[in-house]
Formats: C-alpha cells, sequence, structure tokens
C-alpha cells in the first residue's frame, strides 16, 4: 500500500502503521528533494514511508532543483570571425557543448561603425559564414540559437523618437535579410527566436522614454513576426551606474514591458563592466529581485546573462571561476536560466583572434577548465536541498542526509499534513562533518507521522564586514588632552566579553537605496559615497531591513542581528589597538591621508575607502560623516566596565568619528558629540555591526 501527499516546494514521505505486527525488515533506501529553486537557503526536505510486513515503499514526489550552471552564451561578432572556417566553429561550439551548454545567442548580425556606416555579418548565399556553421551545428546537436539584429553605435540619443524610429527599421530589415539567407523554407530547426541588440538600463526614464521605448519594441515585434511567425524576441538590460533605487526599477520595468512584445529578459549582471571584485551579492542581488518582480508581474520569462569578463585598467580578459560562481549565488534565486557573455572571447581554448596575448589565452584556457571542475564535473547546487535516504529496523527509522560542513537542521514531524505547525524531535542529530543522521524510536508514534528536515540558516557574513576579537582597552579622553571637550568621556577601562563584525565601510547611499527605497543624502553624486541625513530611527530602521533580508536568504541564524555600534563597540574599532589621539600617532599634520575633514574635503563627502584606514582595516573611522551609536550618552563610569552600554533611555545618542564639516580635531579616536535621534544632517550618517541580538 503506497501513500504519497504533495505540497509545493515539498515532497513528503510518510511512515504508516498497517495495525499489524512489526516485524524486522531489511533496509531500504528511499530519495526526496525539492522542486524549484527557493529564494530562501531555508531548504525543507520531507520524507513519505509506507510500513507493511516485509516492505518498505517511497515515493519520489518532486524533481530536485536544477544545479547552477551556464545553458548557453551570447557570441559577439568580429571582423576576423568572419574568416574562420566551418571547422573551426565547430571546434568552438563541441567546446560549449562540453560544458553543457546548448544555446547559442548571436549578440548582432549588422553593426553601426563610428562613422555612421554599416557592417554586415551576413555573408552571400551559397558560401559557409559563421552563421550558417553555428546553425548548422546547432541542427544536430540539440542546441538553440537566437540571431541578433541590428546593433546601433551608442553615440545616439538612445531613447529620441528619430532614433528610435531609425533603430526599428533597420532591425526590421535585418530580421529579413537573416531569414532570407539562412531561415527561409525553415531550413534551420534550431532557431528559437530574434535577440534585440538595444540594450536598456536600469535608469530613471521619463514616462514619454518608456512609452517610446515600449511602442519600439512592439514596432519591432511587429516586424518579426510577419518573417519568422511568433518565435520570442529577447533583451539584456545593464545595471548602470547610476543605480537607481531597485524599487524603482521595478515600477519603470513593469511598465516598460507591459505589452512590449518581449518574450525573454537576460538581465546582464554588470559585475565585469562595474568592476565589481567584492559585494557581487549585495550590488546584484537587489536588481535581479526587482526586475525578477516585474518580469512575473509582466509575464516575461527571466534569465541572467553573467559577465564572465573583468575590466582591468581599460583591459578586457576572463575572470577567474571563483568571482563567477558568486555571480551565480547572487542571481540564482531569482531566474530560469544562466547564459554568459560571452564564452568565445574569455572561455574558449581553441580558437583565437591576433591581437589576444599569452596571458590571455592562458587565462581563457584556466578559465574553461576551472569552469568544467566547478559546475560540469561535479553538481553545484547550493540552493538545492539534501538529499534524503530512510531506512528501517525493528522499531526505529534512520534518516540520513548530506550538508555542507557547519549546517545545522532540525527534523520535525506531524500525524496530520493539515495540521498548522510542526513538532521538533528531540532525538539527537548526528554529524561527521558532511553526512548527518538521526534515528527515531517508532514505538511511542502514531499510526501515521509525516517527518520533515529543515535546514537552519548559517551565519554567511557580508564581504565588507570585518571580525573584531574581545579585548580590553582605555576608552574616552585622557585628562591630560588639553583638546577634550565637555561632551567627551573621561578615560576608563572597558572590556569586551564578545567578538563582533563591524563594516570595514560606512553605509554609501547604493547600500541605503537598496533597501530603503530612497537616497535621502545631500551629495548624490556618486552612490560609493557615504549615506547621509539619515535619522537615527532611519538608521535602526536599515539595520531592521538588512537583517531582515539575510534571515529571509538563510544567511543570518536568528540569534544574530545587523544594528549599529554602541559607543564602546565603536571607539574600540576605531582606536583598533592604539592609545595615542589618531590610530597613526599624535601628529595631526598627518591627518589628511586619513580622514576627510574640513582642511582637505572641500565641503562634501567622498566616496568611501579613499583614505588610509586604519591598523585593523577600518576606513573613515575619522572623517568623511559621522557616524550614530546605538545607545543614548551617559556619563563617565567611575570604575572598569565589561561590556559597556551607554543609557538605555535619553534625549540624545552619541554620534562619532569626525566629519567633512569638522575641524581635524574632531578625527581624535575619544572625539564625541550628540544629536537627537530625529537629527539629520549632511555631515551624518553611519556604520553597522553584526552581533549577537542583545548588545
Amino acid at each position: 500500500m503506497l501513500h504519497a501527499a504533495a505540497a509545493r516546494n515539498h515532497s513528503w514521505f510518510r511512515q504508516e502503521k498497517l495495525g499489524i505486527a512489526r516485524s524486522p525488515l531489511a533496509a531500504h533506501d528511499a530519495t526526496s528533494q525539492l522542486v524549484g529553486r527557493m529564494k530562501s537557503m531555508v531548504s525543507t526536505v520531507a520524507l513519505l514511508t509506507c510500513l507493511a510486513v516485509g516492505l518498505l515503499a517511497a515515493l519520489r514526489a518532486d524533481a530536485a532543483p536544477p544545479a547552477l550552471r551556464l545553458s548557453g552564451s551570447f557570441i559577439q561578432y568580429q571582423s576576423e570571425m568572419q574568416s574562420w572556417p566551418p571547422q573551426t566553429w565547430q571546434a568552438v561550439l563541441d567546446q560549449m557543448r562540453a560544458l553543457r551548454m546548448n544555446t547559442v545567442i548571436v549578440q548582432f548580425l549588422v553593426q553601426e561603425n563610428n562613422d555612421g556606416t554599416l557592417h554586415s555579418f551576413i555573408g552571400p548565399a551559397g558560401l559557409p559564414d559563421a552563421t550558417e556553421a553555428i546553425l548548422s551545428y546547432a541542427d544536430t546537436n540539440g542546441f538553440k540559437v537566437f540571431l541578433g539584429l541590428y546593433l546601433p553605435n551608442w553615440n545616439h540619443d538612445m531613447t529620441g523618437s528619430n532614433f528610435l524610429f531609425e533603430a526599428q527599421t533597420r532591425m526590421a530589415t535585418t530580421a529579413q535579410q537573416a531569414w532570407d539567407r539562412y531561415l527561409v523554407g525553415h531550413r534551420h530547426s534550431s532557431f528559437a527566436g530574434w535577440y534585440l541588440p538595444y540594450e536598456p538600463w536600469t535608469a530613471n526614464y521619463q514616462p514619454a522614454e518608456v512609452e517610446r521605448l515600449r511602442s519600439f519594441f512592439r514596432g519591432v515585434k511587429a516586424a518579426c513576426t510577419p518573417i519568422s511567425g511568433e518565435v520570442p524576441l529577447v533583451i539584456s538590460p545593464f545595471i548602470s551606474s547610476s543605480r537607481p533605487p531597485p524599487c524603482r526599477v521595478d515600477q519603470l520595468y513593469r511598465q516598460l514591458l507591459d505589452q512590449s512584445g518581449i518574450d525573454i529578459l537576460l538581465l546582464q549582471d554588470s559585475v565585469g563592466a562595474q568592476q565589481w571584485e567584492t559585494n557581487i551579492l549585495q550590488h546584484v542581488a537587489p536588481y535581479f529581485e526587482a526586475m525578477q518582480s516585474a518580469c512575473r508581474a509582466t509575464g516575461v520569462r527571466f534569465w541572467a546573462n553573467l559577465e564572465s569578463f573583468k575590466l582591468s585598467g581599460g583591459v578586457f580578459g576572463p575572470c577567474n571561476a571563483a568571482r563567477l560562481r558568486q555571480q551565480f549565488d547572487a542571481a540564482a534565486p531569482f531566474v530560469e536560466e544562466f547564459v554568459t557573455f560571452d564564452f568565445v572571447h574569455y572561455m574558449n581554448t581553441v580558437a583565437t583572434l591576433s591581437w589576444w596575448t599569452q596571458a590571455r589565452k592562458d587565462q581563457m584556457r584556466q578559465l574553461f577548465f576551472d569552469y568544467q571542475a566547478g559546475f560540469v564535473d561535479v553538481d553545484y547546487a547550493p540552493l538545492a536541498p539534501p538529499v534524503l535516504s530512510a531506512s528501517l529496523g525493528t522499531d526505529n527509522l534512520t534518516l540520513k542526509w548530506r550538508g555542507l560542513a557547519g549546517d545545522q537542521f532540525q527534523v520535525q514531524y506531524k500525524t496530520n499534513l493539515g495540521d498548522a505547525t510542526w513538532t521538533t524531535l528531540s532525538s539527537t542529530i548526528l554529524t561527521n562533518d558532511t553526512s548527518f543522521s538521526l534515528v527515531e524510536s517508532l514505538i511511542s508514534r502514531p499510526a501515521s507521522a509525516y517527518y520533515q528536515i529543515q535546514r537552519l540558516p548559517k551565519l554567511q557574513v557580508l564581504d565588507s564586514m570585518v571580525y573584531l576579537s574581545p579585548g580590553t582597552f582605555l576608552m574616552g579622553t585622557p585628562v591630560t588632552d588639553t583638546n577634550k571637550t565637555p561632551t567627551e568621556l573621561t578615560q576608563f577601562q572597558a572590556t569586551l566579553t564578545r567578538g563582533f563584525w563591524i563594516s570595514r565601510f560606512e553605509v554609501t547611499q547604493s547600500d541605503y537605496q537598496n533597501l530603503a527605497c530612497t537616497n535621502p543624502a545631500t551629495f548624490p553624486f556618486d552612490l560609493e559615497q557615504p549615506v547621509e541625513s539619515v535619522t537615527w530611527r532611519n538608521a535602526v530602521d536599515f539595520c531592521a531591513l538588512l537583517t531582515q533580508r539575510e534571515r529571509q536568504a538563510g544567511r543570518l541564524p536568528a540569534e544574530y542581528v545587523y544594528r549599529l555600534p554602541t559607543e564602546v563597540e565603536w571607539e574600540y574599532a576605531a582606536r583598533a589597538g592604539t592609545v595615542t589621539r589618531f590610530t597613526f600617532g599624535d601628529d595631526s599634520a598627518l591627518i589628511s591621508d586619513y580622514a576627510w575633514q574640513a582642511g582637505n574635503s572641500q565641503k562634501t563627502t567622498h566616496s568611501v575607502g579613499q583614505r588610509l584606514p586604519n591598523p585593523w582595516g577600518l576606513e573613515d573611522m575619522t572623517g568623511n560623516v559621522l557616524e550614530w551609536c546605538w545607545d543614548w550618552i551617559a556619563t563617565t563610569p567611575n570604575q572598569p566596565v565589561t561590556d559597556y552600554v551607554g543609557s538605555t533611555t535619553n534625549t540624545y545618542h552619541a554620534v562619532r568619528g569626525g566629519a567633512w564639516s569638522l575641524p581635524w580635531v574632531s578625527c581624535r579616536s575619544s572625539w564625541r558629540n550628540y544629536y537627537p535621534s530625529n537629527a539629520r544632517s549632511s555631515d551624518l550618517g553611519f556604520r553597522i555591526v553584526l552581533a549577537p541580538a542583545n548588545p
């Protein structure tokens, strides 16, 4: 007798007693996994078993989330590639196939030159050319091919009505030429759709521009449909350096995509172009989440376009597989498929261009083989639940599964799937690094029970956080310092018994608007400048939103929070083991090397991380903007204190660290002032700590 019960994103295994005596059973394995990618890393796995004399049955109800892997690549034509023979293209595509890729997006077939002339990559009929070679290979090897249309030069008003009308006409012409050359009579079954090379961006388009772009997309779709029928039309926007709040991107693209004729959107992650080598998840994920929301609302399929290049000193070259893995992690919860830009120029090892250096060729080879080892030879599937097996003894049910070192799990059960809550088992989960198991007695169990295994959040710290170990230091200003102000604490001994993480940088405008959906800064010229003009409550709310996001993503256990630093944490971090007025000594003449203050700031904030760090690697701890602290101000303790926290209620909160508007004396490690909670100023920002929930 076999029973199955399934719910969305779950597959259930039930053990059931049939009212007859148990007898020893041989162990049988059963496996089940979740279906689909989960936005949260908190995964749930369940087991449905059916007991009868001599029988253990299991049902696999759902398929596992697929491994994270590139399904294809853009191919950007260059003139030199037109001379490659079909054999070269076959070798390139063989390599793609070896990496389990089966999709090619030809970026463009006609390109506008800088002087306004056009260059066509559509070769003469009857002669082999690159596109013919790609389509022919794809026909027999299960590939799908999207053909790019006309690529305009970017020296245009890209949203102007005249430009869009001309571009639409040229794209229609290119589609007709491509159809006549390659596809008439449906010669190539691998043809999958058209790629529209116009690349919109995450910008603050004005309403008239949005309508012109929607009309442009609809016009291209209307021109292509009579030629090729109803095949998908694809675009690939990018994350622009202006980076408006993701919530605004969601709203804008809902308007832009609505009834636009666009069928598939591939968001460029812009990691290579923006030169993001750290904090990739924080830069990228908010925009993928926003675009996913817009695509869902408008019925557009959503893919990721991961940039496999690295831009260094104006030179393009391959990235490494470790960075590519971070790109997968950032986009994975939101997209259906991944392609890259692009395999030919950054990953292939069999075809080269004449101007590529040997160093570049070596890097391409390295990326190919590292990607193969990390994503093809093994499955990279961080969002998948563990594979679960079950075996039955006389009176015991044993569950076994694998995870990652450091994973934590709960095993729960309920007697009826309709019950609202699960009961957590008290049985001990045994672990041996990556192997987990639990043995559960069935003697006292009801006739029917459902078991669920849940992966708990595991602490994964943001790239920009620096861990500080516990320690003891002298906090406050020595009475001998003639610069001591009445608002500063008199020196006393403070001990921290718990370590904590503190952000390397002040919270930037980019960080803030990604969560708060607004940018209150007085100096909104560079999103990497610190956010300012925020109240204490604004800063606390940001920390709460960050905590919520990281918990939902499974990167933050319940016992940890992001919050503002206490005063003692702030000064401990600022001093970085030093006892002098500044972390670099007592000489105020050196202050401009370490801090933006009134003497060198030009009356504005500056992008974070441009001055020298303190000995613990923290940037802008003094200068740039003042920083809110968690606690209210209190008087100086009259004896050494442990885990000091200022007053829990008061009128004013401490602010620390000097600012662009203040003189050098405010950059002393012990300098201190205070503001009411609702204060807002162009020289007042904050940084964050990650610590146990109660400071």
